[in-house]
């Protein structure tokens, strides 16, 4: 057959097959409203064969009427292109989008969760408990002050010697952007279910990160606090749908507390002085050009 040749029509529903990279199951071409209602595992979709996928349609058409009496109690958000997952409290449901437009589960479904930062556990939850660990990432936030610090001092001093000739900043000195890593990176959420197309659901939340400019602990640890406020109120959410009057252990503080830092954000004046000084001797000819690279260094700490 040519490629524009007529396609039979879908062996589901008898709608017309899409000529653009229509989906195949078994060797049969279905339409695209028939493989817009598959929402399951990658694995489970890829062996999926045509008597299975007319046993999920049987299970989605169920589905269907748990998405009409879903009402949103809870609304988490992950970010602007990240996952969105909604909770009914009073039905005890959750949905991972901003509307009940994907399969709709039941609390039941859910056996388990974790929430990591990177590979560091952070919450554990089944129907024996939750658990709550405490998190190294504000101490190891503020351990990073006095590198900040120095980034910050440095980066005046350059700013301040550039402007040194005509007062006007020009970009003779290269400027440098703060890229050290921060503590972590995502906060990893896993769903483990018990359910015919879903044995564990996914995601993850960006941690936040330091302005490469201008880089502050402070705000740091203040963003933190934020994202773990969100994820609190996951993991209430969950525990209210699928292990409600379950005993929580906490391994350690169940709280974040944003630590104020001092961060030297600007050199000091003395230290600008004497670049200033050094130059005016250089202009005099009382030292050499090398003479004074080698003192603005010094005096930079570079």
């Amino acid at each position: 057959m040519g490629l524009f040749s007529k396609k039979s029509p879908c062996p589901i529903c008898g709608g017309k097959i899409s000529w653009f990279l229509p989906t195949k199951i078994e060797g049969e071409y279905i339409c695209d409203t028939c493989n817009s209602k598959i929402d399951m595992e990658n694995d489970k979709r890829i062996h999926l064969t045509m008597q299975g996928f007319k046993k999920y349609l049987t299970f989605y058409n169920q589905n269907q009427l748990l998405k009409d009496q879903f009402v949103i109690s809870e609304r988490i958000d992950f970010g602007l292109w990240d996952t969105k997952i909604i909770f009914d409290y009073k039905h005890k449901l959750f949905c991972m989008s901003k509307n009940p437009d994907k399969t709709v589960f039941e609390g039941k479904h859910l056996k388990s969760f974790t929430i990591k930062e990177d590979s560091m556990p952070l919450f554990e939850g089944s129907a024996e408990g939750i658990r709550r660990y405490t998190s190294t990432v504000p101490e190891r936030a503020m351990a990073l002050a006095p590198q900040i610090a120095q980034f910050m001092m440095n980066r005046e001093m350059a700013r301040v010697v550039d402007k040194m000739d005509d007062g006007n900043e020009n970009r003779i000195t290269s400027m440098q952007y703060f890229d050290i890593p921060e503590p972590f990176q995502t906060f990893n959420v896993e769903l483990h279910l018990d359910h015919p197309y879903w044995t564990v659901i996914k995601c993850d939340m960006e941690g936040p990160r330091f302005d490469n400019n201008r880089p502050d602990v402070n705000d740091y640890i203040r963003e933190y606090k934020r994202s773990i406020e969100e994820i609190e109120k996951l993991v209430i959410a969950l525990k209210t749908i699928s292990f409600q009057g379950i005993p929580g252990r906490f391994m350690g503080s169940s709280t974040v507390r944003a630590q104020e830092v001092n961060i030297v954000s600007a050199p000091p004046v003395d230290a600008i002085e004497e670049i200033k000084k050094y130059k005016a001797l250089m202009e005099e000819g009382i030292i050499s050009q090398k003479e004074f690279e080698a003192k603005k260094k010094q005096l930079l700490g570079i």
